[in-house]
């Protein structure tokens, strides 16, 4: 009987303070925690390089952006120089044929035309029947 006791014993003491299987469950666990950890900062470091070329990317599209804009605006500069000078010498050759002409020249007699005339103003109202204002609770006596 006593040795029977002592086997249960041993075999309670081995059951209850045995903790193989909970040691290998926790380091089953930290190492799928770690992997995961790994994961996740692979994940972040590729997400920020990832924002980086997406970074240069757009530097580098502004700046291509704004070289076609530059020789664009030049090019239209360019066009409209020479179109400019192109109508003012037309306006000039026009003026000189007009003067030629004597389009410019001045009348002898400047013609008469219907002038319109405004009615002449009416005499004020004396004082005396002018309505006070009665604004801003001014009353008068």
């Amino acid at each position: 009987m006593t040795g029977l006791s002592l086997v249960i014993l041993i075999f309670v003491r081995r059951w209850v303070c045995d903790t193989r299987d909970e040691r290998r469950v926790l380091a089953d666990t930290q190492r799928q925690a770690q992997a995961e950890q790994t994961r996740f900062l692979a994940l972040q470091a590729a997400q920020v390089n990832e924002m980086g070329r997406l970074t240069q990317e757009r530097a580098a599209e502004r700046a291509r952006n704004t070289a076609t804009l530059k020789a664009e605006r030049e090019k239209l500069r360019a066009e409209f120089q020479g179109t400019r000078a192109k109508e003012l010498s037309e306006a000039f050759q026009t003026g000189a044929e007009m003067e030629r002409a004597g389009v410019f020249k001045k009348r002898q007699q400047p013609s008469r035309g219907n002038l319109l005339t405004f009615p002449k103003k009416q005499p004020a109202a004396p004082e005396a029947e002018r309505e006070r204002s009665r604004e801003h609770g001014v009353v008068g006596p």
